[in-house]
């Protein structure tokens, strides 16, 4: 997905797929395929870990030392993601087919 414009949700899905993608992902390898900086990528993560998206694997034999896995919400909370993106898209495309347009009051 490209980087612009990204709501935090988008960016969940975009590091949830870079670990469905390889499995398991060191920080810098999530970062660089979600198209993070470090800095960034370190609070998403900590805010995935904290609702259960993903594992934190330590292994100091191991290069990178620390690893990430989503567990099974988070391949749920993808899905989701998908389905919901689907429907906007839908209705996106609706509305532009017939020239809706909605209006928020007192805007």
């Amino acid at each position: 997905m490209p980087a612009g414009n990204r709501t935090r949700y988008d960016i969940y899905a975009d590091v949830i797929s870079v670990l469905q993608f390889y499995g398991e992902a060191g920080i810098s390898q999530i970062a660089r395929r979600a198209n993070l900086p470090i800095d960034r990528a370190k609070g998403i993560i900590h805010f995935m870990l904290s609702r259960g998206l993903m594992i934190k694997y330590e292994n100091p034999q191991k290069r990178p030392a620390v690893i990430y896995i989503c567990t099974t919400r988070g391949y749920q909370y993808l899905e989701m993601y998908k389905q919901l993106s689907h429907m906007v898209v839908e209705i996106t495309e609706d509305e532009m087919e017939f020239g809706t347009e909605f209006k928020i009051e007192g805007i």
